[in-house]
């Protein structure tokens, strides 16, 4: 009885001494989770400046301010997928502009020229596809150095896709959007940051996986040495 006793209590001590832990470090855990996923460059001047997919009025602005900063001298546009029910709508011959003809006007009336926009035609599913539609158009037009805007919690995980991408031959200066509300202190407390932060690592988690197959199927399908007998 007393052993069943003391196990319970350890039990319990050891409850209460992780509770405590969570509820003390809690918020300094959730602060490095929130970190992480801002990656951040110091500015210089590149061949041209990415706008990814999502966020327009966020994200554009950005660019513009970059272009007349000198600091690109090009804005490339992705081409996301068109919202659900576009294409219905169009279909019945009614037509309003997608993300893509909402930012190149967006960009002129922020006085961008119209030489100075590039735009990628191929529509690209989400980050990923996006990543393989920016390597695509610089390894015909190519470029060393390319800013990357996007908000600030989707900068790691957009480095990490484009640079798996792009190879080691361009130069990647992540910027994330200053005007951006997200704050990795706080995220936890706001429906957005929560759905923000778990979008971001649930992509995270998929990109690890992808490569942790990609070294494990590497492994597997490797042609063995050639073993000369003498």
């Amino acid at each position: 009885m007393l052993r069943i006793l003391w196990r319970l209590f350890r039990l319990l001590l050891l409850l209460l001494v992780v509770g405590l832990g969570l509820y003390l470090g809690g918020p300094f855990l959730l602060t490095a989770l929130g970190r992480y996923l801002i990656t951040e460059t110091p500015p210089a001047k590149a061949d041209l400046a990415l706008v990814l997919g999502g966020e327009p009025f966020l994200r554009v602005p950005e660019a513009a301010r970059l272009y007349h900063e000198a600091l690109a001298p090009r804005i490339l546009l992705t081409n996301p997928a068109r919202p659900l029910g576009q294409e219905e709508l169009l279909r019945v011959g009614l037509r309003y502009p997608d993300e893509q003809e909402l930012a190149v006007k967006l960009l002129g009336d922020l006085r961008v020229p119209r030489e100075a926009i590039l735009t990628l035609p191929d529509r690209a599913a989400g980050t990923a596809a996006e990543a393989a539609a920016v390597a695509a158009f610089v390894r015909a037009r190519p470029a060393r150095t390319v800013i990357v805007v996007t908000s600030k919690a989707h900068t790691t995980r957009a480095q990490k896709l484009l640079a798996r991408r792009l190879g080691p031959g361009v130069r990647l200066l992540m910027h994330p959007v200053r005007s951006d509300p997200f704050d990795p202190t706080r995220w936890w407390h706001t429906r957005e940051g929560l759905l923000q932060v778990t979008h971001e690592y649930q992509g995270l988690l998929l990109f690890w996986c992808g490569r942790l197959w990609e070294g494990i199927w590497g492994e597997v399908t490797a042609v063995p040495p050639r073993v000369t007998v003498r």
